[in-house]
């Protein structure tokens, strides 16, 4: 009653054996499946397993690809020709990986429609999915150095040798990136960034403390703050004749200076500025003479600002126009002025 007549299907060895050699799984269970000693399952069922873990492997490489995770220090370490080959190649092993899921008995991988031209050309495939997974873990490791760094290279002024060092060496690095598909040269890698920040902390030290008083420094700059000399100023400044531009202008030098001694090394590692005094090189009109000199500047600039008021006040009150008005002032005001200009030095202290 048949109307045809069919032999057996026989399973191609060639092909599953390289098949399951593409999974990384025993070519004998290969050789098993085709013996039809498969009965536990066990040839179908490693198979399928590992089908069940590529696929999603597959899909969040393809993701990481098309959301522009492969990028390094503000570069892309692909290009775009390079970049949608390798979305093609995750779209076709994806589809492949998939369409092994139906051969889940050993009767069913009789009827596998795979031939070895497939399996060859999932090869290569399976090698940019590594190169994916790879150069994602290696740029997600050296991630957070490169930010730093990034930030680092805003924070110090533009012409700051660091800068210039950091910039070549990402120019490198990123080169080297884009060449090594399957991170050789991580150690590499790492160790430049590491010493490209140890370089960093030591320069961004060095300004920060140019640029701030230290604790004794600070000290001495609130000790002058409540100077006499300054105070002095300060109650004459309310003479009419008086330079009171001169008072503001060294008031405004000696509260410009900040203080900050908290910083350190263990600190800066972690953040590219100072999270004390957020102390930013860019942005602020750095001295040439470091904080710690140009305060003992303005306290010897304060002997001069005195010595040039108590010469104005001194020839202010000996012109002649002045000295005819003195002769109207109360008896304990004029007092006071005739002790100035015999002695011709300031009372201390001044009130």
């Amino acid at each position: 009653q048949f109307k045809h007549v069919e032999a057996p299907k026989v399973i191609n060895l060639a092909v599953l054996r390289a098949l399951f050699e593409l999974f990384d799984l025993p070519s004998g269970l290969a050789q098993k499946a085709s013996q039809g000693n498969g009965g536990d399952g066990e040839p179908v069922i490693k198979l399928q397993d590992k089908v069940s873990a590529l696929v999603p492997r597959v899909l969040k490489a393809g993701s990481d690809l098309q959301q522009g995770k492969l990028g390094f220090w503000g570069q892309n370490l692909l290009r775009d020709e390079e970049a949608k080959d390798w979305h093609a190649r995750l779209d076709a092993l994806k589809k492949f990986t998939e369409s092994l899921t139906p051969y889940n008995t050993i009767g069913k991988l009789k009827n596998l429609r795979v031939t070895q031209e497939d399996i060859d050309g999932q090869k290569k495939n399976l090698e940019v999915l590594t190169a994916v997974e790879r150069l994602i873990e290696l740029v997600v490791e050296l991630g957070g150095t490169a930010a730093y760094l990034s930030q680092g290279g805003m924070v110090l002024n533009a012409d700051h040798p660091w800068v210039n060092q950091a910039e070549a060496a990402r120019k490198v690095l990123s080169e080297k990136l884009s060449q090594d598909r399957t991170a050789e040269h991580a150690a590499e890698y790492r160790q430049t960034l590491s010493q490209l920040k140890k370089d960093y902390v030591t320069a961004y030290i060095a300004s920060h403390s140019k640029a701030r008083l230290g604790v004794n420094e600070d000290k001495s700059q609130n000790k002058l703050r409540k100077d006499d000399r300054l105070l002095a100023l300060r109650v004459l400044a309310n003479v009419r004749l008086m330079p009171t531009s001169q008072l503001t202008a060294f008031e405004e030098s000696l509260n410009g200076l900040k203080s900050c001694s908290a910083l350190d090394e263990p600190t800066l590692a972690t953040s590219a500025v100072c999270p004390h005094c957020q102390y930013r090189p860019s942005a602020e009109q750095l001295e040439m003479i470091p904080a710690a000199k140009r305060l003992q500047k303005l306290d010897a600039d304060l002997d001069q600002l005195v010595a040039n008021w108590q010469q104005t006040l001194l020839e202010n009150l000996e012109d002649p126009f002045t000295q005819d008005s003195l002769s109207l002032l109360p008896p304990a005001s004029k007092k006071l002025i005739d002790a100035f200009l015999a002695a011709r030095t300031l009372p201390e202290p001044m009130t």
